[in-house]
């Protein structure tokens, strides 16, 4: 056998090794599959005394959301019977307030309809950019690599529905997070109070590697590139506004891909509490950070966070990017996958790769 022809089966062995061993590492962490009648079923809303839960229809109008099933939400049609008009659900809940919207929930029941899940939309209005945490939970710090704290980066999508299409590109990766909203403009003298939504955030990961700065701390390079873009980010249907502080804490994360469970964990494993990334945030202001070669920063006013800035809280273990996943594409999401998340009082999202 000739050297050359010897070379090119060695190099032949290597690659089906590395595309073996990305193929065993990419396998789901855990032995479950996704029963779709059953999640629709075991949906719940936040009890009214301890949380108020709000959605918003497609034609604008604001639900109290007092029950959910397996076709869709129940409740109170805010906007008809108040005869107000609200802009989205945080601006019913300012203007109505928790008092008179718990003796609304405790009213007839003859005033309750039911919505099927195509009628809802974002129940919340965005103020662009937003702003993500990296690596906030240990979990998923040790699988990428990551030793240090916590990171933050802006994320430049535009918010999307619940079941809207995700664009494929590149490597493209998924990750199931809690996102906190600002009811009020939040700043360290008057802090505000936070509402609670299901997102996802989408990567492209060949992206990060290509623009990341290695030399540099993480989170200024590769992440608003490869995190941001149109269908990155999409929201839930119900915003979850609690009356304590920590209760995020009683969310549980799940992701599936297609029919296999993929990423779980409690919200209270977070290493950066979402108070925390917030005093982060106004503390990083004004760092530099990069899409490409346009440097941009967190926040243009250090003095506050503008209300409805989406704060991606940060994602657990199970996403499918290591570096040796990261040269076989067939191991990341492709067109015609199905990407559904859930979390405990914040319904679901279905994102299909397009």
């Amino acid at each position: 056998m000739r050297k050359s022809q010897a070379l090119a089966i060695l190099l032949l062995m290597l690659a089906a090794a590395a595309l073996l061993s990305s193929a065993i590492l990419s396998r789901p962490l855990f032995d479950q599959q996704l029963n779709t009648h059953q999640m629709r079923s075991s949906l719940r809303i936040a009890p009214i005394e301890q949380a108020i839960t709000v959605a918003r229809l497609r034609r604008g109008d604001v639900i109290l959301v007092l029950n959910i099933d397996k076709s869709g939400i129940s409740g109170i049609n805010l906007t008809e019977q108040t005869q107000q008009l609200f802009s989205d659900g945080i601006d019913a809940y300012q203007q109505l307030g928790s008092r008179q919207l718990r003796s609304l929930a405790h009213s007839d029941r003859d005033q309750r309809q039911h919505f099927p899940w195509q009628q809802l939309a974002i129940p919340v209005d965005e103020h662009y950019p937003h702003i993500a945490a990296g690596t906030n939970f240990q979990s998923h710090a040790a699988e990428v690599g990551h030793d240090g704290e916590p990171f933050l980066f802006p994320k430049l999508s535009h918010v999307s529905g619940w079941n809207a299409d995700v664009y494929d590109s590149g490597r493209l990766d998924y990750e199931v997070e809690l996102c906190a909203v600002p009811l009020s403009d939040h700043s360290s003298e008057k802090p505000a109070q936070l509402a609670y939504l299901l997102c996802g955030d989408f990567t492209d990961r060949w992206l990060l590697v290509k623009e990341i700065d290695t030399s540099e701390p993480m989170g200024p390079t590769g992440f608003a590139a490869a995190k941001g873009g149109d269908s990155r980010l999409p929201l839930g249907f119900l915003l979850l506004i609690p009356d304590a502080e920590d209760y995020y804490k009683n969310i549980e994360l799940s992701l599936y891909v297609n029919r296999d469970l993929r990423q779980q964990a409690s919200a209270k494993l977070m290493i950066w509490d979402p108070k925390r990334i917030l005093a982060e945030a106004l503390l990083q202001c004004q760092a530099p950070y990069y899409n490409g070669e346009t440097q941009l920063t967190l926040l243009s006013n250090c003095d506050h966070i503008p209300n409805r800035t989406a704060i991606l809280t940060g994602t657990p273990q199970g996403v499918i990017f290591n570096l040796a996943t990261l040269w076989n594409p067939f191991v990341y999401l492709r067109p015609g996958d199905v990407v559904t998340s859930t979390a405990t009082y914040l319904g679901f999202t279905r994102n299909r790769i397009n």
